[in-house]
């Protein structure tokens, strides 16, 4: 069955309602017929309902179509994309061990592993992405977990995934992929050997920028069990509302996915053009760094790529971001307005500083036509090019 199939036509069993869509039980308290079936309800804790903050019929529902798109045996679903990284990372390091992470990882886990995994004994270190197999020189004893974030969700270095398992494998060491920005149709991280298959539902999933969950999809029911216990000792559950919407969404991800990389790649391709830009990150560009590896590993593209300016003032780029019309100012990506977000690299990186220069902006394109999107890109460019000119003069 293709995953644009898969997408609309996952079931589960268990739902005395036939519908085409799943019912949402907004409910805390699991209640049993019997004084036995209440004394035996973890027995249900992994495959069934014991109490709301362990599972639902939504979560199931959604937890079940992600495993199907991942290709994996079973996904947990978390609160949120960086509660599904803090499951993986507690559910396999502990005081002594030593978790390696790609230098231009995603912000808030690159704190996380800095303050609060050192915290509790365990040591981050950080690796050019670029790496590939010349990982096992940065492989240490007490490596337990080797994280791939491919793309880099600022400046979109691909990485070479397979590579990466094979070094961490052969050493001992799991690994876990988030792989949010081509969504669970772009990139199969476990068919490549990863271990963990990390998704911010948030974004391409949902993809109306109006709910927040994540996932970790694993091959094996012993990893799953990991993962599930460490979620229930932080407490963590995913709300039914928010499973219903991420369940929705699923139903157009190919087809919006299509659209919204189709006028990213029209988009950057006009702005590699363009005599106010640097260069263009973006895997789906033939002369991007990644775009073989991009070629060989994945499936599908994204509407998210990041543009490198030539160099300003401040003033500049905000005149330029701050009066687009139809782009608006946010952090996320995937959904069905456009956003752009201007990227500071200053501290970001520790083992390859970004190199200086003009500002680096990253785009996440919706379902706007792209000609007017170009529209608006020009006349902000148009700003910022005016403001260059009149700081030289």
């Amino acid at each position: 069955m293709q995953d644009e199939t898969l997408l609309l036509h996952t079931e589960i069993d268990d739902l005395p309602f036939p519908a085409l869509t799943p019912v949402v039980h907004r409910a805390s308290t699991i209640v049993f017929p019997t004084v036995a079936a209440f004394l035996a309800r973890q027995e249900q804790f992994y495959d069934g309902y014991s109490y709301g903050l362990y599972g639902h019929p939504a979560s199931r529902h959604l937890a079940q179509n992600i495993a199907a798109l991942e290709g994996g045996a079973r996904t947990l679903v978390t609160p949120s994309g960086m509660a599904s990284i803090t499951v993986v990372n507690l559910a396999v390091l502990h005081a002594g061990d030593h978790v390696l992470l790609p230098d231009p990882v995603y912000a808030p886990a690159r704190a996380a592993a800095d303050r609060f995994l050192s915290g509790i004994g365990v040591t981050a270190s950080y690796y050019d992405p670029a790496i590939a197999g010349g990982i096992e020189q940065v492989l240490r004893p007490t490596t337990k977990l080797v994280w791939v974030e491919s793309p880099a969700s600022f400046t979109m270095e691909v990485q070479d995934l397979p590579a990466i398992v094979k070094a961490a494998h052969g050493h001992g060491a799991l690994v876990a992929v988030d792989g949010t920005w081509a969504s669970p149709l772009g990139l199969k991280a476990l068919r490549h050997g990863a271990d963990f298959a990390v998704q911010a539902l948030s974004k391409h999933v949902g993809g109306h920028s109006d709910l927040l969950l994540g996932s970790v999809t694993v091959a094996s029911e012993e990893l799953y069990r990991r993962l599930k216990d460490t979620s229930k000792h932080l407490g963590l559950g995913a709300a039914p509302d928010d499973c219903f919407l991420a369940q929705r969404g699923l139903g157009t991800l190919a087809t919006r996915l299509e659209r919204q990389t189709a006028s990213a790649l029209k988009i950057a391709q006009w702005l590699a053009r363009h005599p106010e830009v640097e260069r263009i990150l973006y895997p789906l560009l033939s002369g991007d760094p990644g775009h073989a590896l991009w070629r060989r590993d994945f499936l599908g593209g994204s509407g998210v790529f990041s543009v490198l300016l030539k160099p300003r003032g401040d003033g500049d780029l905000a005149s330029f971001l701050e009066h687009l019309r139809l782009f608006r100012i946010g952090a996320s990506w995937g959904g069905l307005h456009s956003l752009v977000a201007p990227v500071r690299l200053d501290s970001a990186r520790s083992v390859r500083p970004w190199p200086k220069g003009g500002p680096l902006i990253r785009f996440s394109i919706g379902l706007e036509h792209p000609d007017d999107l170009m529209t608006d890109i020009e006349e902000g460019l148009a700003r910022y090019a005016g403001g260059r000119k009149a700081a030289a003069e």
